[in-house]
């Protein structure tokens, strides 16, 4: 029995190290690591599908970075830079794509899914300002420790009354899976260890 277990275990990294999109937290995006360069992304990506540009994080403050895959929006990435000219942190945002953790988590997973993934409710802040949406607290689930340095930004569809869940104030995903709101991620930002 340990040696299938083993082997099952060997397939699924072996698998898994191959996945070109895959998010690993703290560690990578894809070939993306801490270390990378605008070079590497060069080398990565092509020159063609970079574009250097201001990354808007909030509050009126913009930094310099690079966008890749502009034109792609299953692709598509934000990236800042430190100091040192090395990656900072990576932001995924929209409808879909193709960037995803182990767990499957990607833009688009529902309020439910997360909570199942989780194991337990969560907490996040209420929509409508600039930190609408951004999940605050995991409150002790397993993603806690398995999304360590990916913070997921809420989103909710067109449509929906979110009146009673918008503010700068926090709510619990139990909470709202009560409303039938049709809410997902909408974005994730992706800060690798330095």
């Amino acid at each position: 029995m340990k040696r299938i277990f083993l082997l099952l275990l060997l397939v699924t990294a072996s698998a898994l190290a191959k996945d070109k999109t895959l998010i690993v937290p703290g560690q990578s995006v894809g070939p993306i690591t801490p270390r990378t360069t605008r070079a590497d992304l060069v080398q990565y990506f092509g020159a063609g599908n970079l574009k250097n540009t201001a990354i808007y994080r909030g509050e009126g403050e913009s930094v310099k970075g690079t966008v890749v895959f502009d034109k792609d929006p299953k692709r598509r990435m934000e990236i800042t830079w430190t100091a040192s000219k090395r990656v900072g942190d990576i932001t995924i945002s929209g409808k879909s794509s193709l960037w995803h953790t182990a767990e499957g988590i990607t833009l688009g997973t529902t309020l439910a899914e997360l909570q199942r993934l989780n194991g337990k409710p969560f907490k996040f802040s209420g929509f409508d300002w600039d930190y609408g949406g951004l999940i605050q607290d995991w409150q002790g689930g397993k993603l806690e420790t398995g999304l360590k340095n990916i913070w997921p930004t809420l989103v909710y569809a067109s449509g929906d009354d979110t009146s009673e869940v918008s503010g700068d104030q926090e709510f619990t995903s139990d909470a709202v899976l009560q409303k039938k709101l049709h809410i997902t991620v909408g974005r994730l930002r992706i800060e690798l260890n330095r």
